[in-house]
C-alpha cells in the first residue's frame, strides 16, 4: 500500500479509519508512506501520524519525510536538527530499504532543510540507489520511493520535480528500476515515462487538503499469477479512492504495470 501527503493536523479522522480498515482487509504486506506525514512538523502531529501508521497493522514500512515534515515556523531547527522530530517517531534512517516478498523497495530523500518546497537529489544519492537496485534478487519488483515526483505529466508539472530528476530516472532505469512511487502533488496518476518503467503518484491519503478535484486516494501494488507474464507473475497498480457515501475506499482503476 502506497500512501502520501497525510498532513496530520489537517486530517480527516473518518478517512484515516477507512484506510486502516482497508489495510487490514487486504492484508497488506508492506506500506510505503512517501512524505508529508504532518502539516507543520509539530511533535503532536508526528505522534498522530505514528499512531495512524501503527494502526494499519503492517509491520514492514518504508516511511519518508516530505517538505512539510521539516519545521517551518521553528526555522532554527533546520540547521542541524531538521529531521529530529521525524526521527523521534519514524527512526533516523531517512532512506530506508526493504525486501518484502516480491517487492524490492528503495527509499530516497528528496527534501532539503534549506528548501521550503522544492526538492533535490545529489549525484551520490543517485549512484547509491542505482547500486541498491542492481542488488535486487532475480524477479523482484524493483521500486524507488521518493516524496517529490521524478516524472512530469506536462510542462506545468515539471516545477514539482527535484533537481537532477532526469539524471536519476535515466540512471535508475538502466539499473533496473521498474516503478517510481511519489507524492507531493496531491493528484493520483500513473505514467510510463520510458519502456519498462512506470511512475505512480499517490493522491492525498487522509487530509482534507484536496486538490485538482481529486478525492482522498491511495495506491495498492500487487502481483498476481498470470500465464501472459514472462515470469508467470503480473504486476498490478490499483487506485483506490475514498467514497464518502459509503465511508470506505473503493477500487476505481487497475493497470498492468509490467
Amino acid at each position: 500500500m502506497h500512501l502520501s501527503d497525510l498532513h496530520f493536523g489537517a486530517h480527516d479522522p473518518l478517512v484515516c479509519a477507512a484506510v486502516q480498515r482497508l489495510a487490514h482487509r487486504l492484508r497488506v504486506d508492506v506500506v510505503v508512506v512517501s512524505g508529508d506525514l504532518t502539516q507543520r512538523a509539530t511533535r503532536q502531529q508526528f505522534a498522530l501520524a505514528h499512531d495512524f501508521v501503527c494502526g494499519l497493522g503492517v509491520d514492514e514500512r518504508v516511511v519518508l519525510a516530505g517538505n512539510h515534515d521539516l519545521p517551518l515556523f521553528a526555522w532554527w531547527l533546520r540547521w542541524g536538527r531538521a529531521y529530529q522530530r521525524f526521527a523521534s517517531q519514524f527512526g533516523a534512517q531517512l532512506e530506508p530499504q526493504r525486501q518484502v516478498g516480491p517487492f524490492w523497495i528503495v527509499g530516497v530523500n528528496t527534501t532539503r532543510p534549506w528548501r521550503h518546497e522544492r526538492g533535490s537529489l545529489s549525484s551520490a544519492q543517485i549512484e547509491h540507489v542505482a547500486l541498491l537496485l542492481a542488488r535486487a534478487p532475480p524477479g523482484a519488483w524493483r521500486i524507488v520511493a521518493s516524496h517529490h515526483p521524478l516524472v512530469a505529466r506536462d510542462a506545468e508539472d515539471r516545477d514539482h520535480r527535484p533537481h537532477r530528476a532526469d539524471e536519476a530516472v535515466e540512471r535508475w532505469r538502466i539499473a533496473g528500476a521498474q516503478m517510481l512511487l511519489s507524492g507531493h502533488v496531491h493528484q493520483p496518476r500513473l505514467l510510463q515515462p520510458l519502456p519498462g518503467l512506470w511512475a505512480s503518484s499517490a493522491g492525498t491519503a487522509v487530509s482534507h487538503r484536496l486538490r485538482h478535484g481529486s478525492p482522498n486516494s491511495l495506491v495498492v501494488l500487487s502481483t498476481e499469477a498470470s500465464g501472459d507474464a514472462l515470469d508467470g507473475q503480473a504486476r498490478v497498480a490499483a487506485r483506490w479512492d475514498y467514497d464518502g457515501a459509503v465511508g470506505e475506499f473503493v477500487c476505481v482503476d487497475r493497470v498492468s504495470a509490467g
